[in-house]
């Protein structure tokens, strides 16, 4: 039974991994200008570094390596991308950008050596935790809103969909086998969104496939522009200048 437990735990922390790593990717797209930062997620990001930070000083608390090593990776990566946003979204302010992700990431280290000293009971940290997955797992609302308005189901990422909800699955289970009510509270609200994120996708796929079929994404952010100098046509009025008549009997 330990070792299975053991199994689970580990299943789940590299589905986690796997999804935090995966968001690379609309990253990506926006350092090669495919989309502006006002569509990337950014916000949703911060969210996952907010809640990996959390979860792995409850890991700690609870001796699970499998929690800790899972929201590490998710905390470095996610904080990487952070940083990614802030020096391309302000990259005309260089210096106070590489300031502010060095005091994001000393302020950060801070806050978790004051939470592990002040804070001994583990149950104040998994409220914390059980508070900010809900609050992770609620930021693509508005996307599932999105789509349900405009039927452009391609907007859901569906492969991170299927990753964390194979997670979420993978960490109930494990919050079962070692009874901590904390890991399995909020991961069941996780099932729910990425289910109904699956069942939107799936079903809309069906229903509307031309509407997957159009490109909508290479249309945002990127500014076309014309080289080509644009001509004038100027119209000359003649009527004042005089007209000479030919006759055709003239020689």
């Amino acid at each position: 039974m330990d070792i299975f437990q053991e199994c689970i735990g580990w299943v789940a922390g590299c589905l986690s991994a796997c999804f935090y790593i995966y968001q690379i990717v609309p990253f990506i797209n926006v350092i090669k200008g495919k989309v502006y930062f006002e569509n990337s997620p950014g916000v949703f990001v911060t969210t996952c570094y907010v809640n990996c930070f959390l979860w792995y000083i409850y890991g700690d608390m609870i001796f699970s390596d499998q929690v800790k090593i899972a929201n590490c990776v998710g905390a470095c990566v996610t904080l990487l991308l952070i940083t990614i946003y802030l020096l391309f979204e302000i990259r005309v302010y260089l210096v106070d950008t590489i300031l502010n992700a060095l005091i994001l990431i000393t302020g950060s280290w801070a806050i978790y050596r004051a939470l592990t000293i002040i804070v001994d009971d583990d149950r104040t940290i998994g409220k914390l935790c059980i508070s900010s997955t809900i609050i992770e797992y609620l930021t693509p609302i508005h996307i599932i809103y999105k789509v349900l308005k405009e039927k452009y189901y391609v907007l859901i990422q569906i492969y991170p969909s299927w990753i964390n909800f194979a997670a979420c699955i993978s960490w109930v289970i494990y919050g079962i086998l070692i009874t901590d009510f904390y890991v399995v509270l909020p991961h069941i609200f996780g099932i729910i969104i990425y289910l109904m994120q699956i069942v939107i996708y799936i079903n809309y796929k069906k229903k509307y496939p031309a509407i997957g079929e159009k490109d909508f994404s290479s249309t945002i952010g990127i500014e076309t522009t014309n080289d080509e100098p644009k001509k004038d046509i100027k119209i000359e009025d003649d009527i004042s200048k005089p007209v000479k008549i030919i006759n055709k009997n003239d020689n």
